[in-house]
């Protein structure tokens, strides 16, 4: 029997409701559907659990087996979704994430619609959003409703409440030579660049009825993405949700080994988790780990640094030792004595001096890196000596200390070139 409705689900290292986001389709009161499920080269858990429902005929499997160092490239939902359309064979499509639920009627219901409006080609549903916690407790609920018939769908309908007829996705790919626009710059809104390509054809028409059921924890894209920065600032402590944690320094995520984590003075609550595709778009460097003890060209920016016989206090950046000139300047730029480095006096003779690093006043012509600075209510933080603008909210991602800056002057500011602001975009669609 040729499948009604093709279902596509894509997935990623979501082992804990995939299971979930399957069995939501196998209990739907329609049974003339086939499912696509689209893996994105998730870890074991995830695939085993996928491999538990693939005898049914009605489901087909695809790993794209894509490698870590490549993910940066494409919006790689929407590439996935490129990839199965060509596949399906139903009259209508839709789409389900390996962090979604269907209710039992959704397939019976949107596919009524369109089978009794042969007008309507898009239609869309009411969704019920879930946030939970990392214990898995809903911390919040909310209903995303209708909003009667749209032609500017953007930011109002999340991708897995709808469902359009394939003669219409048949003309977008004839349009635009693909289903989905999966360029990277709409990671974080890919459904919104497709609207805009399916909403030249043809509105969207309302269901006022909840359909599906979102879940967004710590972990989902969205929350992970929100008001992350185009570039990630040198100094900052980095994972993704299926990785170890790295520092970014001159622009290369090292990893950090554990054991060389707490030698470091490293602080956990200071880590980033971020997305995968943000992640390994940073080329690896080389590892942080005890190697770093014993050639300092190895040794990790931004770190405070003391040896037994010596008791200047140096702050390390780019290959150089820049003496903290004294107490005074140690306060000014709010240094925590708990976060100083020891290395072996041998280490300390072999980096070559660079800056003081003097207290705040007029005379300063140098900023260590990775500090952040407030001037009248206004947040930038230091990076090769300019001043980089960094909005609040970005700030707080970064587990920066807008709480307790280093509070300056218009004077001092003015002292600096600045450098490119880091702000969070998203990208307009037209």
């Amino acid at each position: 029997m040729i499948p009604i409705v093709s279902v596509i689900l894509t997935s990623y290292n979501k082992p804990k409701t995939i299971g979930n986001a399957i069995e939501s389709v196998l209990n739907q009161t329609f049974g003339n559907w086939e499912l696509f499920i689209m893996d994105d080269h998730s870890q074991k858990e995830t695939v085993e659990i996928i491999k538990r429902y693939i005898n049914d005929p009605r489901i087909h499997y695809f790993n794209s087996y894509i490698q870590d160092s490549e993910r940066y490239k494409t919006t790689r939902y929407a590439t996935l979704i490129n990839e199965a359309i060509p596949k399906t064979k139903g009259k209508y499509i839709t789409y389900l994430t390996d962090d979604n639920i269907f209710l039992p009627e959704r397939l019976e219901t949107m596919a009524r619609v369109l089978n009794q409006n042969p007008d309507i080609e898009i239609v869309y549903s009411q969704q019920l959003v879930k946030t939970i916690d990392e214990n898995g407790k809903v911390e919040r609920e909310k209903i995303r409703k209708t909003y009667g018939v749209l032609k500017n769908p953007i930011g109002l309908v999340d991708h897995c409440s709808i469902m359009h007829t394939r003669s219409i996705a048949d003309k977008i790919y004839k349009e635009y030579g693909s289903y989905w626009e999966d360029d990277p710059a709409y990671w974080f809104n890919g459904d919104a660049a497709f609207w805009t390509r399916l909403t030249n054809f043809k509105p969207f028409y309302p269901i006022p009825k909840t359909l599906d059921i979102a879940l967004k924890d710590a972990q989902s894209f969205q929350r992970l993405y929100h008001h992350l920065p185009k570039n990630i600032p040198n100094g900052t402590l980095v994972r993704s949700p299926s990785s170890d944690t790295y520092i970014i320094d001159n622009q290369e995520r090292r990893k950090i080994d554990p054991e060389v984590f707490g030698k470091l003075k490293y602080d956990v609550d200071k880590i980033v988790t971020i997305p995968d595709p943000f992640l390994f778009k940073y080329k690896e460097g080389v590892s942080v780990d005890n190697q770093v003890f014993f050639d300092y060209s190895l040794f990790p920016d931004q770190r405070l640094i003391i040896s037994p016989n010596n008791p200047a206090v140096f702050y390390f950046q780019n290959g150089k030792k820049h003496h903290v000139k004294n107490e005074k300047a140690f306060s000014d730029f709010k240094f925590q004595w708990d976060k100083i480095v020891i290395v072996s006096d041998n280490l300390l003779n072999q980096i070559p001096s660079g800056n003081f690093i003097e207290e705040l006043s007029m005379n300063i012509t140098f900023l260590p890196d990775g500090v952040l600075f407030n001037c009248d209510n206004n947040f930038y933080i230091s990076l090769n000596n300019h001043l980089h603008p960094i909005e609040k909210r970005v700030a707080t991602k970064l587990n920066l200390p807008v709480a307790n800056p280093v509070r300056i002057n218009r004077n001092i500011v003015a002292k600096f070139k600045q450098g490119e602001p880091f702000k969070w975009q998203i990208p307009f669609i037209n």
